[in-house]
């Protein structure tokens, strides 16, 4: 949302658009009394509109915009000690997505923040899925030849990519997972046997 001079005053997402902002406009809504969001209101001259593939990118721009731009109407979006960050602890061999509320290593990287907890948990399962990445819950078993089994259990068989792999391979499907934070819309991560063979045709 755009005040008359260009300026975002307000970011925010939603599953039907229309329906969310026409809700602004009706008198009748008891959020449209409080006096925050008439204001906002008031000031409402242009709008937006970004169109996305699924809830986790909606979620993930939101942040950055908000992030971007610090509108006047977000403000309690902008400030990293309150709400989730995802940290991806790229100092260690095999780099964890994990939550966190305060940026505490330097050598980590860190996307966010994001207001909502509960969509970000369920980015990052999906995360998990696509791109066959470790999160903070997972403990994963070297082997002898220097590759890594990443579950013991039928995780493995859930999330559809090779559970034995090698750092190399490993650090692919990281990279290719930051791309997706960052908004470069990475889709999947490369599928390797973890000796660096793909599957045929690929």
């Amino acid at each position: 949302m755009k005040d008359r001079l260009g300026r975002i005053v307000y970011v925010g997402k939603a599953k039907n658009l229309k329906r969310r902002v026409s809700s602004y406009f009706q008198p009748s809504r008891n959020f449209t009394q409080q006096p925050k969001i008439r204001a906002l209101v008031d000031l409402i001259a242009d709008f937006d509109i970004i169109e996305v593939r699924s809830e986790p990118e909606a979620l993930l721009l939101e942040g950055r915009l908000i992030k971007q731009y610090k509108p006047r109407y977000n403000t309690d979006f902008t400030d990293d000690k309150r709400f989730l960050l995802v940290r991806v602890t790229v100092e260690t061999e095999l780099p964890r997505f994990v939550l966190t509320r305060l940026r505490k290593d330097e050598r980590s990287r860190y996307f966010g923040p994001f207001a909502y907890s509960s969509l970000v948990r369920k980015t990052l399962a999906e995360m998990r899925r696509q791109f066959g990445v470790l999160l903070g819950d997972a403990r994963p078993t070297p082997a002898a030849d220097g590759s890594y089994r990443l579950y013991d259990d039928v995780r493995a068989e859930l999330y559809g990519h090779a559970n034995e792999v090698t750092v190399a391979d490993y650090r692919l499907r990281v990279d290719a997972a930051c791309e997706f934070l960052e908004g470069k819309r990475a889709r999947h991560a490369p599928r390797r046997d973890g000796r660096g063979r793909g599957p045929p045709g690929v």
